[in-house]
């Protein structure tokens, strides 16, 4: 009985330890994950532990289209996206197709190869590419019975007049009214809102626009006041979700010039 005890303490042994018994470690917390047009960027901890033990040789990122393919202990299995192990504490994920959601998983891998579990606190960060656009816009004034070039059909930054939003599927146009420019849905036209579509908003501030990468307060405003450089997020009647950076607005001549990221995954509210 005692020999069976001794047998399964060195497998246990085995398993912990890698062939020159370099140490499996742990993974370190996820903690952003920043979108473009066609790469993501992933962040993760600076974990003195994990980065001073002396089995550790580096990270591995693995992006997979299935969530569940992450989920599993042995990471030998994994098709790593990296070439080379990573050494730094973030990654850019180059080459993405737009039109789908990734799970990022990031895991430690150790002076014998071994790569580590996953973190069980965040096992994966969720990410999609995504359109980006600047356009610049004119402010409506709903005294005129036309306005050119006041409205905006997000998913290919096409712009029109307000007469056109009924039957060009725009998704918002800009107006002026008190000295206060308002970003409004083309639902909430007086004139031509009637069948249009209903777009919300939700004010998130002054801000950077790269700093925004999902949305904090759901849109319910069907119009919102803003300024130079504050950020809006947007949903679609269609639940495609915006964010809108209002780089200026030059009120002697109209104009308002706008940066947004157009998320055209249905659902997901991540930039």
């Amino acid at each position: 009985m005692q020999r069976t005890i001794r047998v399964f303490a060195f497998i246990a042994l085995a398993v912990l330890l890698g062939c020159n018994g370099a140490l499996r470690i742990e993974a370190p917390e996820l903690t952003a994950v920043v979108m473009d047009v066609n790469s993501v960027t992933v962040f993760w901890e600076s974990n003195s532990v994990i980065q001073n033990h002396a089995d550790f040789a580096g990270y591995n990122v693995y992006v997979y289209s299935d969530s569940s393919a992450l989920l599993v202990e042995n990471g030998e299995e994994l098709d790593k996206f990296n070439s080379q192990l990573i050494g730094d504490t973030s990654f850019q994920i180059n080459g993405l197709p737009q039109d789908s959601i990734y799970y990022i998983q990031v895991r430690t891998v150790n002076t014998d190869s071994k790569v580590g579990d996953y973190s069980s606190t965040i096992p994966f960060l969720e990410a999609s590419t995504r359109p980006e656009f600047t356009v610049t816009m004119h402010l409506a004034d709903l005294g005129l019975p036309v306005n050119d070039s006041c409205a905006i059909r997000f998913h290919d930054a096409i712009i029109m007049a307000d007469s056109a939003i009924q039957d060009s599927a725009a998704d918002m146009f800009i107006r002026m009214a008190d000295d206060t420019v308002y970003l409004v849905s083309p639902h909430a036209h007086p004139a031509y809102g009637a069948g249009a579509r209903n777009t919300l908003f939700a004010i998130v501030g002054p801000g950077e626009f790269d700093e925004l990468s999902t949305i904090t307060a759901e849109p319910d405003m069907n119009e919102v006041p803003c300024q130079a450089l504050d950020l809006i997020v947007g949903r679609t009647e269609d639940d495609n979700y915006v964010k809108i950076y209002v780089e200026s607005i030059d009120i002697q001549n109209g104009l308002v010039t706008i940066l947004y990221a157009y998320q055209n995954v249905t659902g997901f509210p991540f930039f």
